[in-house]
């Protein structure tokens, strides 16, 4: 049986869609590689819905995070803007997130650190606001709510982590969900070289 983009993952994908409350899953080897993704389909010029990011455009990004948030923005030729996180909540500050917001901001790009919500609607409100890019990094707080969703779920993309060391585990594997056909059939094109 295929263990990669065989009927089971299939099945988990439409499995994990569900529960979290997403019209797409696309499962990948890694929740690093499901950031890796989610930058490369906004850098990707086929992408739809609000222009691609390009090389000199801003991400803003929390200082509390994992080098696997902020190494695919450099690979996909952004430059990261990181913003202070609140020392109670850990969570990024909304208001260093809007004081950060200039003419090169392409994206916003929140994570949810140690099993905790950042202000998702609040981001969410930003980048519509400004025509940002939004990208949740949720590979630490699968299952959290904020305001009777599912963080990672607001965004255009929430990415996950199923590491071993993460709150469901494939031993290795991620995640990444989208409400956006097109940027799912992208996700699949992008995930396989092309083949979907």
């Amino acid at each position: 049986s295929f263990v990669t983009m065989g009927k089971q993952v299939e099945a988990f994908e439409a499995q994990f869609a569900k529960y979290i409350g997403s019209k797409h899953a696309v499962m990948v080897n890694s929740g690093s590689s499901a950031n890796l993704l989610a930058f490369f389909a906004i850098a990707n010029p086929l992408v739809t819905g609000k222009a691609p990011i390009k090389p000199g455009d801003e991400i803003i990004v929390p200082a509390l995070t994992w080098s696997t948030t902020i190494w695919p923005i450099i690979q996909a030729g952004a430059v990261p803007v990181l913003v202070d996180s609140d020392p109670e909540t850990l969570q990024m500050k909304p208001e260093a997130v809007e004081a950060a917001i200039g003419p090169k901001t392409r994206a916003i790009c929140a994570v949810h650190v140690l099993g905790n919500g950042a202000a998702n609607d609040t981001f969410k409100t930003l980048c519509d606001k400004h025509g940002l890019w939004f990208i949740e990094d949720t590979c630490e707080s699968l299952g959290v709510k904020r305001n009777g969703k599912y963080v990672g779920t607001v965004g255009d993309f929430g990415t996950y982590s199923f590491f071993f060391s993460h709150h469901i585990t494939t031993v290795e594997g991620g995640m990444v969900v989208t409400n956006d056909d097109d940027l799912a059939d992208l996700l699949r094109c992008l995930r396989a070289h092309g083949w979907t």
